[in-house]
């Protein structure tokens, strides 16, 4: 059997060393899973039956990247002794390991039956059955499923990522298991989840893997302050709740970014704490943007996302509620403004945010996508005329700043500066072509007098 990827020359290397040495060596994991999917690869790994010591003999310029774990790193490539682990007491790392004799020995210790499999250049190496997993599209714990789960309990939310990725299902035993010991997920460590649920909101399906965290019962080690948008009516502007929007509007985020999938997610969090019955099935959510960024903000940093990660989604959260889209009648002072009240996201940002949001609705079935993209398009037109024609967007493009003012009219500094650079700001808004130094000045003396 032949894997339909490209092996980089390297990993050849390594594994042509290797066995011209004697030894035993394979592709393991997760580049033989995605190599059968026809997905292309970028980490490959090689299992072998050689000891640390002899891999350093073959290749001298390798180090031990994993002297417990007897993992060596050669030419960026993690070469691994076959391996046997012990307990785990830290829901992590094996307190001890001892060295295996086969290649189906070591497959046997792994997660998933789908990265169970090894190839060695000729043939694909499938003690647990994952070819046919991959196959019916499952994904099932290698042998006992509350034993695996008790090893790494993050391994419940990278079943519910790897379920996703290839279009699929969990095994009704390793469902169980995740239901049953999903808590222990809490012992995980916030750095690990974190990264998690960052590969599992930038890879394929992330709205298939977060629905699954949710049926699963595991939202609340992510995001606590979301659950409760799990059955939120929004009538009658949405007939899906609150939680069902989210993952539609992530849905709808092609564009592979963080922080734009990270809002799609989140910018409604607050709705359920602003949720106000009006009449019977008629709900109004004031405020929501206002107390969505700051539980926006808290959220991610309890789940320790870097700064700009956290500016960017609050900024998403604190404007996804503007009319930018809705209104024929927004002038250009208005939309200049608000491109220049944008610190950490762009306007094309916001634009693409708001589509997804919009696609998000299922209200409609989609009419109201269709009407607001056409809305988008003659504002993008304005935005490249705004920006081609080099306007003032925020109080700093402004030809003349407070030392000039300071010089020109004998002032000193104070709040009297502050007051009459906003008023010049407005003034270039309203009057791009009053917006030169000269101008401006003249203006200023007008204030002042």
């Amino acid at each position: 059997m032949a894997l339909r990827t490209k092996i980089p020359p390297k990993v050849e290397n390594i594994l042509t060393r290797l066995q011209g040495g004697g030894f035993e060596a394979c592709l393991v994991g997760g580049c033989v899973r995605d190599a059968i999917l026809g997905i292309p690869c970028e980490d490959f790994d090689v299992a072998t039956n050689a000891k640390p010591k002899d891999i350093k003999k073959l290749f001298p310029k390798s180090r031990a990247v994993g002297q417990a774990f007897a993992v060596m790193l050669v030419d960026g490539i993690e070469v691994a002794t076959y391996r046997n682990d012990g307990t785990y007491s830290d829901y992590r790392h094996p307190d001890s390991i001892t060295y295996a004799d086969s290649i189906e020995e070591d497959l046997s210790r792994r997660d998933f039956t789908v990265n169970a499999m090894a190839y060695d250049g000729s043939r694909l190496i499938d003690p647990m059955g994952g070819l046919e997993d991959l196959k019916s599209r499952t994904i099932r714990f290698v042998r006992n499923a509350r034993e695996r789960m008790r090893e790494d309990p993050l391994r419940a939310l990278r079943a519910c990522r790897f379920a996703a990725k290839i279009d699929g299902k969990l095994e009704p035993k390793t469902k169980k298991a995740i239901k049953d010991l999903g808590h222990l997920v809490d012992m995980v460590s916030i750095e690990r989840r974190q990264q998690e649920l960052s590969k599992m909101l930038l890879g394929k399906n992330p709205d298939t893997a977060l629905r699954l965290i949710g049926e699963l019962g595991l939202l609340p080690y992510l995001f606590l302050d979301l659950v409760p948008s799990m059955g939120c009516s929004q009538l009658p502007h949405h007939k899906e709740d609150c939680w069902e929007h989210a993952l539609q509007t992530l849905k709808s985020a092609k564009k592979e970014d963080l922080s734009l999938r990270l809002a799609c997610l989140l910018h409604d969090i607050a709705k359920p704490a602003c949720r106000r019955e009006i009449e019977k099935d008629r709900f109004i959510f004031y405020n929501h943007d206002i107390l969505g960024e700051k539980m926006v903000k808290k959220a991610l940093t309890d789940l320790r996302f870097s700064n700009e990660t956290i500016d960017k989604v609050c900024e998403y959260t604190r404007y996804h509620m503007r009319p930018l889209l809705y209104s024929f009648h927004m002038k250009d002072p208005a939309l200049q403004r608000l491109i220049g009240a944008l610190r950490h996201i762009t306007i094309r940002d916001l634009i693409r945010f708001m589509l997804c949001d919009v696609r998000g609705n299922l209200t409609n079935e989609g009419k109201g996508f269709a009407f607001t993209l056409e809305l988008a398009r003659p504002v993008m037109q304005r935005i490249r005329r705004i920006e081609k024609e080099g306007r003032v967007l925020k109080l700093k493009d402004l030809p003349v700043n407070g030392d000039d003012l300071m010089k020109e009219l004998g002032i000193q500094p104070g709040p009297e500066v502050g007051k009459i650079l906003a008023k010049l700001y407005t003034i270039a808004l309203q009057k791009p072509k009053s917006a030169t130094k000269e101008k401006l000045l003249a203006e200023a003396k007008k204030f002042l007098q």
